[in-house]
């Protein structure tokens, strides 16, 4: 944008005992567009236009800053002979790094008054413009630091909620203006842009402007946040999903789960453009405990291919992550900083990109690069966690949120943004009653095993600590039934087992009382979720069948579907006669003894039983 007169010979005297005034009115090109308002519908003269203001008004920038620069004198120049004078007007710059940084030479310079070389504004146009237009970024970055380093440089207000900044009592002369900070949703600054005041007025050419408008435009974009979860060990999040990452998973207590937060980085254009903060909040709820000092960072070209970069767990292979990244940034790196806390409903996790890291993500890589080294790339944070056991998880489907917050922050420190994105973690239990027909007290001699009979990698025998009597909850699995978890019921015939996830199950009753018959088969138990989705998290809607009859489940602490129901019923078994006894009676007992194995029962919610 230039903002810099028609200069002509006969344009009246410029009063030099004036001063001048600049307003400058910032406004968001990036959304405007997709409005319909482009940047060419109104021409900026140098005056005031209301109806441009008013047209711009819903795109205005707040907290942005520009740096105005004074260069020199505007003055008039003859030259020539006595059969033909030129008469121009020239404009001093006696800084020559600007000079140098433009790519001038003293081939382009007109006169020299008291050492200070004058220059036709045609050339500092297009030397300008020439400039920017072959390497946006490191000119900018130039003109940037040739401003800031200036002393008596002219630091304008922060742009207010109009998007309008501004000064008076400005020396006359000519003026570099900069912008040198922008908030952090502004991606591209404005280009540095030549302002003389006064200058002259574009409308009617015939006289000088002393207050100058400026109606400067921004790209503007933003970073995103996305957090996802995944089964860890059994290589999928729940039933329908693909294998690997969503935002929403089912999993077993004391079982690891990986997370990860996929951020795409706003572009950098300029020093003005930099990112200064970039910092990540996870929070895990009380039914989760961070695995600390697990963490790395990748970095992706695109979206894409982040997303993709992740292998489930096989039978014969572990999950992996990251393996297709372009630069990864393993824990203890200079470039981040990690520190964890505890939060009175949870513990917290801290990510931040440190002084060096922001400097590697905002730097171009040559001097020849237009942006930032991670300008527009996809950053992930991948990082696991352990779901706990006992009453901190919380069962059902109020799932177990953790969350994350993302602060970011450009070069206008008291602008910032933050987004917020959400992954939950769902686990389940069984509920079971143990009945002893006639009445039958004998409990603690029952025990069950639970097989995971569907997993993906392998079926697994359930481990598990008794947290209290007829009380467990799931620590780990094995391959091998003699490392199975003995379930055994309180003295009142009641079993719970938390901390299971969405799969198929075997429940085999291996002992029971004295006096009474074991189960015939193993009982046949499946834990289900159906998928919704949501703003920033989908939820899981727990249902359950036993022997593939559907049941109601059970709440727990208010969460619904979170227990599975099924009452276990043992009849007696039939008594032996003595040794020596009638022939004829034990070939009656040897007939009846075929019905002794039928009679054990399972009774669930819908009030029917089962051979």
């Amino acid at each position: 944008m230039m903002c810099v007169p028609s200069l002509a010979a006969e344009l009246p005297t410029i009063d030099t005992s004036r001063t001048g005034s600049i307003e400058i009115y910032k406004y968001d090109l990036t959304k405007a567009e997709k409005d319909g308002l482009t940047d060419s519908v109104y021409l900026s003269t140098g005056q005031e236009n209301e109806e441009a203001a008013a047209a711009w008004a819903p795109y205005a920038i707040p907290g942005a800053e520009f740096t105005m620069k004074w260069l020199g004198n505007v003055d008039t120049y003859s030259s020539g002979n006595a059969a033909d004078q030129t008469v121009e007007v020239v404009c001093g710059v006696e800084d020559q790094e600007f000079i140098s940084a433009l790519g001038m030479t003293s081939n382009n310079v007109v006169t020299a008054v008291n050492g200070v070389p004058y220059y036709e504004s045609d050339t500092l146009i297009h030397a300008l413009s020439d400039k920017l237009t072959s390497n946006n970024t490191s000119t900018k970055a130039r003109l940037e630091a040739i401003v800031a380093k200036d002393p008596n440089a002219k630091v304008l207000p922060l742009t207010d909620r109009t998007g309008k900044t501004g000064a008076e009592g400005l020396k006359l002369g000519l003026y570099l203006v900069v912008e040198t900070k922008v908030p952090e949703n502004v991606t591209y600054t404005v280009d540095p842009f030549l302002v003389t005041l006064p200058t002259t007025d574009r409308i009617n050419h015939n006289q000088w402007l002393y207050k100058v408008h400026c109606y400067p435009k921004n790209l503007s974009g933003t970073a995103d946040l996305h957090k996802e979860v995944a089964d860890h060990d059994h290589g999928i999040s729940f039933s329908g999903s693909a294998a690997g990452f969503a935002d929403v998973a089912t999993a077993s207590t004391n079982e690891r789960v990986d997370f990860r937060i996929l951020s795409t980085v706003p572009q950098m254009f300029s020093p003005a453009t930099y990112l200064t903060q970039y910092d990540f909040v996870d929070k895990l709820s009380k039914g989760m405990k961070y695995n600390q000092q697990d963490v790395k960072i990748c970095w992706y070209r695109d979206k894409e291919t982040a997303q993709k970069d992740y292998a489930a767990a096989t039978e014969s292979a572990p999950a992996v992550c990251g393996t297709h990244a372009d630069a990864v940034w393993n824990y203890g790196s200079e470039f981040f900083s990690v520190t964890y806390g505890t939060v009175s409903d949870g513990s917290t996790m801290t990510v931040k990109l440190t002084k060096a890291g922001l400097a590697e993500v905002n730097q171009p890589v040559t001097k020849d690069d237009q942006q930032g080294k991670y300008s527009g790339w996809t950053m992930v944070i991948y990082y696991n966690a352990t779901v706990q056991t006992g009453e901190a998880v919380t069962y059902g489907d109020k799932g177990n949120p953790n969350d994350v917050t993302l602060t970011w922050r450009r070069t206008s420190d008291a602008y910032f943004h933050t987004l917020t994105d959400t992954a939950r973690v769902y686990t389940y239990g069984i509920d079971l009653t143990k009945v002893l027909s006639g009445g039958g007290t004998a409990f603690s001699e029952v025990q069950f095993t639970l097989q995971n009979s569907s997993n993906v990698t392998e079926p697994y025998f359930l481990r598990a600590d008794k947290i209290s009597d007829g009380v467990y909850a799931v620590t780990g699995n094995s391959a091998k039934k003699a490392d199975a978890a003995k379930f055994t019921p309180d003295s009142k015939g009641h079993l719970v087992l938390y901390g299971l996830e969405e799969d198929r199950y075997t429940l085999t009753e291996i002992k029971t009382a004295s006096g009474y018959t074991l189960l015939k088969d193993p009982i046949e138990i499946a834990v289900n979720t159906t998928y919704a989705p949501g703003d920033l998290c989908g939820t899981l809607t727990a249902s359950a069948t036993v022997n593939g009859d559907s049941v109601t489940m059970k709440s727990q602490s208010g969460s619904d579907h979170a227990l599975v129901p099924l009452t276990v019923l043992n009849t007696h078994g039939f008594t032996l006669p003595k040794t020596g006894g009638s022939g004829t009676t034990l070939t009656t007992v040897c007939g009846i003894l075929v019905l002794a194995g039928v009679a054990g029962y399972v009774i669930y919610s819908k009030g029917k039983r089962r051979v």
